[in-house]
Formats: C-alpha cells, sequence, structure tokens
C-alpha cells in the first residue's frame, strides 16, 4: 500500500482478529505516522470484540449505535458521543446491543503492530 497523508475507510486495510471489522486508518502501514494510530471499528447487531488487552493505551469515541464494553471489571453502557479512555494493559471488549451498526472510532498510542 502506498504511504500518503490520507486515507477513505473503503481503502484502509481490514483487521478481524478479535472480531467485528477494524479498519486501520492512521497507521505506519498506511500514512507512515509513528506514535499513533486511529481505526474504526464497525460492529454489526449482536457482533462482539472479544475481551482482551494489550501494552498501549487507546481512546475511543462512538459515533453512532449503542451497546455495552467491559473495561476490567466495569460495564460501561455505550452511547452516541461518548469518549472512553483505556489505560495500557486493561481489559476490554464491546458488543452492539442496539439495531443498527455500532461505530466506534479508536485512537491508539503508540500505533499497533498486529495485522
Amino acid at each position: 500500500m502506498e504511504k500518503r497523508k490520507w486515507i477513505t475507510v473503503l481503502e484502509a486495510p481490514e483487521y478481524r482478529k478479535i472480531g467485528g471489522l477494524v479498519k486501520r486508518l492512521v497507521h505506519p502501514m498506511t500514512t507512515g505516522s509513528k506514535n499513533l494510530g486511529v481505526s474504526i471499528c464497525i460492529l454489526n447487531p449482536g457482533e462482539e470484540i472479544i475481551v482482551h488487552q494489550h501494552d498501549f493505551e487507546e481512546a475511543y469515541f462512538i459515533i453512532e449505535g449503542e451497546g455495552v464494553m467491559t473495561l476490567e471489571d466495569e460495564e460501561i453502557k455505550l452511547e452516541e458521543f461518548l469518549s472512553v479512555y483505556i489505560p495500557a494493559n486493561a481489559r476490554h471488549g464491546q458488543k452492539n446491543t442496539g439495531n443498527r451498526p455500532l461505530l466506534i472510532l479508536c485512537s491508539l498510542a503508540p500505533p499497533p503492530d498486529v495485522w
């Protein structure tokens, strides 16, 4: 993939290893970023991202839809315009409990090195 400073969701590489669809937007492999990753996570009704953890920080911004998120021992109701900070190594996952797609903008620092 040619590295440039912009990318569309349709062009972005797909990541599906933990459930749902994650499109890598800003990433060393797409834009050449060094310290930042930005992805969009798309969960259809009933889909979920399994509970997982990693050694980078994340911040979610809910663009559309609703669901629930596990963050360590807490359950958070996801709704439009909510932002959630996820510390490094915190166990987290989310599920779409609504009847339309759940769209989550994810910012990651540093960017993940998994595809």
